[in-house]
């Protein structure tokens, strides 16, 4: 039985792409900090900062999925959670004020399927493994509390999320410079 052929991207290739990450990374705690220092703010102006950070979030991740350095499976994966980051991102920005549910069930689904995306990439890529994996617990954890009680109130979908938009987007920050730092040790 013939073993199928595993594509090795070196580490150089890859780290080329380090500042996406960090971008990424500082949008999302400029959300946060936004959030938190204003949770009571309206349901609208709420949907639309998380719209356009889940959009320009998703539109990063469309970017790294047509890297041509990445593996097919790393690609895919950006590619999906890519796509519905910005459909994510559009809901909420098309629609921002329609309800807490709505603002609710979109950031909880986006939150989850981004855990589990980093999940995977701490799995199978070596770099930045433990702030990959940290990543994707923090986000399945915090979907999973924003959707198991659906009666939360919008302060406290501010908090949550604006703690959660902090820690993730540190966690980008660092994740971005593993990047490069492993990039140029080669």
């Amino acid at each position: 039985m013939a073993k199928a052929k595993k594509r090795v991207v070196p580490v150089h290739k890859i780290g080329r792409n380090w500042w996406l990450p960090v971008l990424s990374g500082i949008v999302s705690v400029a959300v946060g900090i936004i959030a938190i220092a204003y949770p009571d703010i309206t349901l609208r102006v709420l949907g639309i900062i998380f719209g356009i950070n889940i959009l320009l979030v998703g539109g990063i991740a469309l970017l790294m999925a047509f890297d041509t350095n990445s593996d097919t499976t790393h690609s895919v994966m950006r590619l999906i959670v890519g796509f519905i980051a910005v459909i994510a991102g559009l809901t909420l920005l098309v629609r921002p004020g329609a309800s807490v549910a709505a603002v609710l069930i979109v950031i909880s689904f986006w939150l989850i399927v981004v855990g589990v995306a980093d999940l995977l990439r701490g799995i199978t890529i070596r770099e930045g493994r433990w702030t990959s994996i940290a990543l994707g617990v923090i986000g399945i954890a915090a979907g999973v509390v924003l959707v198991a009680d659906p009666d939360i109130g919008i302060t406290t979908i501010a908090l949550i999320a604006g703690i959660v938009f902090i820690v993730r987007g540190l966690a980008e920050v660092v994740y971005g410079f593993d990047l490069r730092r492993a990039a140029r040790a080669m």
